[in-house]
């Protein structure tokens, strides 16, 4: 799906619901699938006027009814090489279908995923493209130095672990495509 396309779905407040996803899911506990959202970001203060947003194509991992287990945590480890590792608690929880999440206090849908990479990102300011370094300049300091940032690794304070596991909750609002087990869902 083009970027562009993707943007126009947005705007019209299309989206995926939980129960195609969860239908789509439900003949393997994990798989592959590519993924095309639309985001919006905060700009900093002084262009809050601005409208950024950025449209993500990326390869995710699924899981539809796994049980018990920590997929998180288990990435961890198997990245880090570790044999140890205790995750904090979250602000989600998981439903019946594992990649579906529900916000503890807004019961908010979301889709849990664990990114193998991303295929593309395109940005926008005021729903015209811009590059990367040209929206940075509308982002506090730091989102801007994390966004130019070229390190992949995460370092988890808390259990000393140096990893490159990549976990998203997208709001499924902002989800306008998926391809998964041989389907194309695209949002209406």
């Amino acid at each position: 799906m083009l970027h562009t396309q993707a943007l126009a779905l947005n705007t019209k407040n299309a989206h995926l619901t939980a129960n195609a996803i969860t239908s789509a899911l439900s003949t393997s506990s994990v798989t592959f699938a590519s993924i095309t959202y639309v985001s919006t970001v905060n700009a900093r203060a002084a262009h809050k006027a601005v409208q950024l947003r950025k449209v993500v194509s990326a390869n995710v991992q699924l899981f539809a009814n796994i049980k018990q287990a920590n997929v998180f945590a288990n990435a961890v480890k198997k990245s880090a090489n570790v044999t140890e590792f205790t995750t904090s608690s979250n602000y989600f929880m998981h439903t019946k279908c594992y990649s579906i999440v529900a916000h503890k206090t807004t019961q908010a849908l979301y889709l849990y995923a664990i990114y193998n990479n991303v295929a593309s990102t395109t940005y926008y300011a005021n729903n015209a493209q811009v590059s990367k370094v040209q929206f940075a300049q509308y982002l506090t300091a730091s989102a801007a130095k994390t966004l130019l940032s070229t390190n992949t690794s995460t370092h988890n304070v808390t259990n000393n672990v140096t990893h490159n596991v990549t976990v998203r909750t997208i709001k499924l609002q902002n989800i306008v495509a998926l391809n998964v087990n041989k389907q194309q869902l695209i949002a209406s």
